[in-house]
């Protein structure tokens, strides 16, 4: 079956949106709309009539077009609807038609021989409440009792813009303008456009001390956002947050996606509340002459 390379004005997003629901690997992030905002203007490789396909995020220097992967989106590549996926089609394709490449793809995508492997942590929601509680590391079930005594109050549906700004005043990791700007326009498109948590943690005066924001799509519950000042730090307040996502999705089939985990104490953290490592592969491919493979 023939694989098309669509420019993003003959993408039927309607099609696109229902083969990545019906995809069994399908992420929120090769949603339409969400690869409008990280990546506009993205191309796309479509098999037959949407059987599978995968985002193409098109960037272009020097009058070279080449693949990168764009901020906020952890996971890309081959979206399937059934079956398996079309073997070395998709990775032929790309190999052919762009000498830069650097993409990071779903677990899935096997045929796709990896430059680097990384990790995601993830935790499966099925078991109930007290059994889930029943697996969190000695330290981190002694973090969630801490947060439990310090006269915090838990607020959901906080609005993105809240949320957007404690982050931005309380980095993780240093984002630069145009990456806060970009992140404020994805957040306000999944508030209007799919389900989502907003949750922030409160002191005795009122002051927001943690937050975080949660995309869901499918049975997947993806962390995009998660933020602490120094006082949140100090009363284990995104303890109290995660603990709060468990308990109320627990005993359904979720899966809480905690979107990181190669930073050794982040993956502490994670697999704290037993969430377990989910290998996905890097894909690069530099074929560039000199001296361009150094600029781009």
């Amino acid at each position: 079956m023939k694989i098309d390379h669509l420019k993003h004005y003959y993408i039927d997003k309607q099609q696109w949106d229902f083969a990545i629901q019906k995809s069994p690997n399908g992420l929120v992030y090769a949603l339409s709309w969400y690869l409008d905002v990280v990546s506009p203007g993205w191309n796309a490789l479509v098999l037959g009539d949407y059987e599978a396909v995968m985002p193409l995020p098109v960037k272009q220097k020097f009058g070279l077009k080449y693949l990168v992967q764009p901020p906020f989106c952890q996971q890309l590549g081959v979206f399937v609807q059934s079956g398996k996926e079309p073997d070395g089609d998709f990775l032929n394709h790309l190999n052919n038609h762009f000498r830069l490449i650097n993409l990071q793809l779903n677990p899935e995508n096997r045929s796709f021989k990896a430059s680097v492997v990384r990790k995601n942590y993830e935790l499966s929601l099925k078991r109930n409440y007290e059994q889930l509680f029943e697996k969190y590391h000695k330290n981190t079930k002694r973090n969630v009792k801490k947060a439990l005594h310090q006269s915090l109050s838990l607020r959901s549906n906080l609005d993105a813009d809240v949320v957007w700004r404690f982050k931005k005043a309380n980095p993780v990791n240093s984002l630069s303008e145009w990456q806060y700007a970009l992140l404020h326009s994805l957040m306000h498109a999944i508030q209007n456009r799919t389900r989502f948590e907003s949750i922030g943690v409160y002191n005795q005066e009122g002051s927001l001390i943690a937050a975080a924001f949660f995309v869901i799509f499918k049975n997947r519950i993806t962390m995009l956002v998660s933020s602490s000042n120094e006082q949140g730090k100090k009363k284990s307040a995104m303890f109290l947050i995660i603990d709060s996502i468990i308990k109320k999705y627990a005993a359904r089939d979720y899966i809480l996606d905690f979107e990181g985990g190669n930073v050794q104490g982040l993956a502490r953290f994670f697999s704290g509340f037993d969430a377990k490592p989910v290998f996905f592969s890097v894909y690069k491919q530099n074929n560039l002459p000199w001296p361009l493979n150094h600029w781009i």
